[in-house]
């Protein structure tokens, strides 16, 4: 990631913070005082329904008792004490309970047998226990109980508040049990008071529901008796938009901090990476060569400072470099010079001494000539053939050619060189392990020379003692790798930094021209040659080029 951006990022990161630490902050505190807003709402209607509830029982006790002063009840209990059947009808108590706002009424005999019904007239004549149960209270309030009432679908229990009260006329007595039905009229009260969802609840099943409240929602029970209930559900909903709008105002404020902040940071980055990237550019160019490269830029401090430092460095790099290559450039040749007349120089020793022996057989004119002739011919020969290899192969480092790049399977390549050693020497073994797929772009013609020479050099290792040859062909992202080990004696670690140099060589005979050969090829296809692996237990050749796919 480049410096300009880091800083870019860097600005926009200072202005979330403080959002990032104030927002979770201002929502939890915000939740807090809207959850106790809504907590002592929510009280506040429950007490509102409960006042409600009380005022509605307070109004059943009164109607009932006003009920049971009134004349005309006086008038009935007097009349029903020498013909009840006469005085009190199925239809009597509907227009006593209309007059008073009652809901429930019925009239009862000291036994408990219904007289009349203002809710439900079929009941005359019957017992109803749940009404009558009402006499046996001790509290004047009115309590809440199921009573049955008649509808379009039948029968139904509905839950009603209720009081009884006697009426008594010399020695009969009537009871009075009225009060009015919790049903849908006072569900709608209720919702209209609090403002909430309102359902009234007998034995579990809803009897009554009024109100709709948006979710999410939050529920409170108001209980009357042990199986009537009313549940009143509330919304939180403006609780809810009110967090959300206050977190939307907050994104948007981070939104514009943001943009504002990466456009500041850009700006100022950009004045800030300027030289630095010049510096970078400079340097990059400097490492491909360009040692006459000057940074042209404009600016002030430690930076300008840094870039008048960079001019002087290359000014200087140009002029230590060009001593130190015309330094180099010497001291190379004088290397090969010296290299390549030792080399020569120990073919021509032997030649001197076979021909000075053969003048000498021929000054003695000894019968042995012939015999002797042909021997130091062959030793002539001989390192007369020593002499051109060396030439050749001096002549093949010092004009290597370019190499011709193209897309090469190192698989098959590998497995074409292998083939060459079909029949490998007694006692070695050749095991190959290829991935499938590794390409690189190469020269086949000098990659294959490389593959040769390495397994030619393995194959001599393991000449005495035998043991296995290992090819392996494998890529990573990047890289593709060919490995070459044996198990021979391996190299020493004093050798292993001379081991790639020209005429460098540990083998009787050899010129030292081979590894540096394969090694320069390496470096000329833009990768490298690596050596591995422990002394006494063989050594592994690691050939590595950048993949092309």
């Amino acid at each position: 990631m480049r410096l300009r951006t880091r800083l870019a990022l860097a600005f926009a990161l200072l202005a979330l913070v403080p959002l990032a630490v104030m927002v979770p902050f201002t929502l939890t505190r915000l939740r807090a005082t809207l959850s106790r807003s809504l907590d002592a709402r929510m009280e506040g209607a429950t007490t509102s329904g409960k006042e409600a509830i009380d005022r509605t029982a307070a109004t059943v006790r009164r109607a009932v008792e006003e009920l049971v002063e009134s004349p005309a009840l006086e008038d009935l209990a007097r009349e029903s004490r020498d013909a009840p059947a006469r005085a009190i009808r199925a239809d009597t108590a509907r227009p006593l309970m209309k007059s008073r706002g009652l809901t429930v009424l019925s009239l009862f005999d000291r036994q408990g047998t219904t007289l009349s019904s203002g809710h439900l007239p079929a009941r005359r004549g019957d017992p109803d226990p749940v009404l009558f149960a009402v006499t046996r209270e001790k509290s004047p309030q009115p309590v809440p109980v199921t009573v049955s009432v008649r509808g379009n679908e039948g029968l139904r229990e509905v839950p009603a508040l209720v009081t009884a009260r006697p009426v008594d006329y010399g020695d009969a007595r009537l009871w009075v049990v009225g009060g009015v039905l919790l049903d849908e009229g006072l569900a709608a009260h209720l919702s209209r008071l609090t403002q909430a969802e309102v359902t009234l609840l007998s034995g579990g099943a809803v009897v009554a529901r009024a109100g709709k409240v948006t979710p999410p929602t939050v529920a409170r029970v108001l209980p009357l008796s042990e199986s009537i209930s009313v549940r009143l559900v509330f919304s939180r909903a403006a609780e809810r938009e009110a967090t959300l709008g206050v977190l939307r105002a907050f994104l948007l404020l981070a939104g514009l901090g943001l943009a504002f902040a990466v456009l500041l940071g850009l700006l100022v980055a950009r004045r800030i990476t300027q030289p630095v990237e010049a510096l970078t550019e400079g340097a990059r160019r400097v490492g491909q060569g360009a040692l006459d490269e000057r940074v042209q830029v404009e600016t002030t401090g430690e930076v300008g400072e840094l870039v008048k430092t960079f001019n002087h460095m290359t000014t200087e790099l140009r002029s230590t470099t060009e001593r130190l290559v015309a330094s180099e450039r010497v001291a190379a040749w004088q290397e090969v010079a010296r290299r390549l007349a030792h080399e020569i120089k120990n073919p021509l020793t032997p030649i001197r001494m076979s021909i000075e022996t053969l003048l000498a057989v021929q000054d003695a004119k000894d019968a042995r000539f012939p015999a002797i002739f042909r021997q130091s011919a062959g030793v002539i020969l001989e390192e007369v053939d020593r002499l051109r290899r060396i030439v050749d192969e001096f002549s093949q480092f010092a004009r290597m050619p370019k190499p011709q790049l193209e897309p090469v399977d190192l698989g098959e390549l590998a497995k074409n060189v292998l083939s060459l050693y079909a029949t490998p020497p007694e006692g070695i073994h050749l095991h190959s392990e290829v991935q499938p797929g590794v390409v690189a772009r190469a020269d086949r013609d000098q990659l294959t020379q490389v593959l040769v020479n390495l397994v030619k050099n393995a194959e001599e290792a393991m000449a005495r003692g035998g043991g296995d040859l290992h090819v392996r062909v494998k890529g990573t992202e990047r890289e593709a790798l060919v490995e070459v080990q044996d198990s021979g004696p391996g190299i020493p670690p004093e050798h292993r930094a001379r081991i790639f140099e020209p005429y460098f060589t540990t083998k009787e005979g050899g010129t030292g021209l081979g590894l540096a050969i394969a090694a320069r090829i390496l470096q000329e296809h833009g990768g490298k040659l690596d050596v591995g692996g422990e002394p006494g237990q063989g050594a592994c050749f690691t050939l590595s080029l950048p993949r092309s796919v």
